[in-house]
């Protein structure tokens, strides 16, 4: 195969508005095509990366080329993984475009079962089908995948999937039948296995003789992609105007804030850093969440993270817009009674159309568990017990929600503070660490809720029991409740917020 500045001219820009602007020659950026240049040369190539430089979009093109090229000239499969699922849909989008603007004889993108995995269940990807006979596969992240396979295999952010090393490992057993893998992504931790490989790679490097011949590494930093015309290409490609560049750059810095190091320079952090980015947060804060007169009536959803003295007892609801789960209200307190957090509770489910909930059952959560469970229904409310793998199930449900844009939260600098409070720890940056400073209260509210959202509303037969006193209300649903609601001591933000006393 020829190199890179070369293999574009056959490109028809017409078929494809995303570069129909650009001059041949400059359709990649200079770290582009040194990356793709790095992988005709080598076996193996792991690039070290600024967050959202388009690096991928540059590899697709060579996914697209490569599996269009008979076998006689270089042509293969090419396999893709990313961490999760929309990736690769993303991935085998932008394969389907390099393959229109190369006017290539190619199929239409499909998703099909590509096999089993080790508990047995179906395998679903993405693919596109070349002329040649060869395809271009976008897989979900599953070491099993690579079994038996032959090409040339694309990791995508390698150090965010959920078992890094097995995945790299299948990975390089491709190398046998004379495949290539290029490993990409930004940092996660300098106790991560992509950022252990980096290391080892520069270790061979600085050796007379290289103990790994055919690999090579290559650090690509924003300062970098700015170098070789990133900014330009944004202003070019954007739908609307942007910052003058000095600007533009210091506010992408900003941003960052703590996490540009990691995030834009490549230098990975001693701990993992939060378990939320401030930009993926930010980027779901919105005035409307908080505010419990916006309700409109549609199913709930509510979480309790319970405390009674030192830490907030915190009660959260969410109502179900579409796809967005929008965060209607949030109840904290500190040295609230037991009896005055039950009102809270009771009150929440009666305001909105609660269709499940989930409680923090560890300690003394087995009482207020137990308490909701016999008042609301046992289907309706269930009990979490916040340790070990469960912590970090719920606390990937409400990361999940808000990487993906799927949750509106409201734009207070307390909550924010909260959500950022959980630290990423352990040898792959997935384990889950508190700091002395502050536990995350809030935090765990949400992601039991979150939790309660992802089963969905379940069909039931319930009715409430009646209380003796005469304070009685009406739930979403119809149903009566008596209750002997106390207010916390405090007042109530516009946020939602009920601050107990101290």
């Amino acid at each position: 195969m020829s190199e890179t500045p070369q293999i574009f001219e056959a490109l028809k820009p017409e078929l494809a508005p995303e570069i129909a602007n650009l001059g041949l020659g400059d359709i990649l950026l200079g770290y582009q095509q040194k990356s793709i240049k790095a992988l005709l040369l080598n076996s193996v190539v792991v690039i070290e990366k600024s967050r959202r430089i388009g690096l991928t979009w540059g590899l697709a093109s060579h996914a697209a080329l490569t599996a269009s090229t008979m076998r006689t000239d270089g042509g293969q499969d090419v396999y893709y993984m990313g961490y999760e699922k929309e990736m690769a849909r993303e991935f085998i989008d932008v394969v389907g475009m390099w393959a229109k603007a190369f006017a290539i004889a190619a199929s239409d993108a499909e998703e099909f079962v590509f096999g089993k995995d080790d508990a047995d269940q179906e395998i679903k990807a993405f693919r596109v089908t070349f002329a040649s006979g060869f395809e271009v596969v976008a897989l979900p992240s599953k070491p099993r995948a690579f079994r038996g396979k032959q090409g040339l295999v694309i990791l995508d952010e390698a150090a965010f999937m959920d078992d890094v090393q097995d995945t790299i490992d299948a990975a390089m057993a491709l190398l046998i039948w004379g495949g290539s893998v290029v490993i990409v992504s930004t940092h996660y931790g300098i106790d991560n296995p992509f950022n252990k490989l980096c290391d080892e790679i520069r270790a061979d490097e600085d050796k007379a003789e290289k103990d790994r011949t055919g690999y090579s590494l290559i650090t690509i930093t924003f300062d970098d992609a700015i170098a070789d015309g990133l900014y330009e290409r944004v202003k070019l490609v954007s739908r609307k105007p942007i910052l003058p560049k000095l600007e533009w750059i210091a506010d992408i810095r900003r941003k960052m804030g703590e996490a540009a190091a990691q995030e834009l320079d490549c230098i990975p952090s001693q701990g993992g850093g939060s378990w939320i980015t401030r930009e993926s947060l930010t980027a779901c804060e919105h005035p409307e969440a908080g505010i419990p007169s916006l309700y409109t009536q549609g199913i709930s959803y509510i979480g309790q993270d319970v405390a009674r003295r030192r830490d907030f007892s915190v009660i959260a609801s969410g109502e179900l817009c579409g796809q967005i789960l929008w965060i209607r209200e949030i109840w904290t307190g500190v040295g609230i009674s037991f009896a005055d957090q039950y009102a809270e509770f009771d009150r929440q489910m009666a305001r909105y159309r609660i269709a499940a909930g989930r409680i923090d059952q560890t300690g003394m959560g087995e009482a207020v568990v137990e308490r909701h469970q016999e008042k609301h229904g046992s289907v309706r409310i269930q009990g979490r017990i916040l340790s070990g793998p469960e912590r970090l199930n719920l606390a990937t449900k409400l990361r999940d929600r808000i990487e993906a844009g799927t949750i509106r939260i409201p734009h207070s600098s307390e909550i924010r503070s909260d959500l950022l409070a959980l630290k990423r720890a352990g040898k792959e940056g997935k384990a889950l660490m508190e700091t002395k400073e502050k536990h995350p209260d809030i935090f765990w509210a949400l992601a039991l809720m979150c939790d309660a959202a992802d089963i969905g509303p379940q069909l039931y037969d319930y009715t409430a029991a009646r209380a003796d006193n005469d304070d009685d209300f009406e739930d979403g649903f119809g149903n009566r409740f008596g209750s002997r609601f106390g207010k916390a001591q405090g007042a109530t933000t516009k946020h939602g917020f009920a601050r107990g006393a101290f």
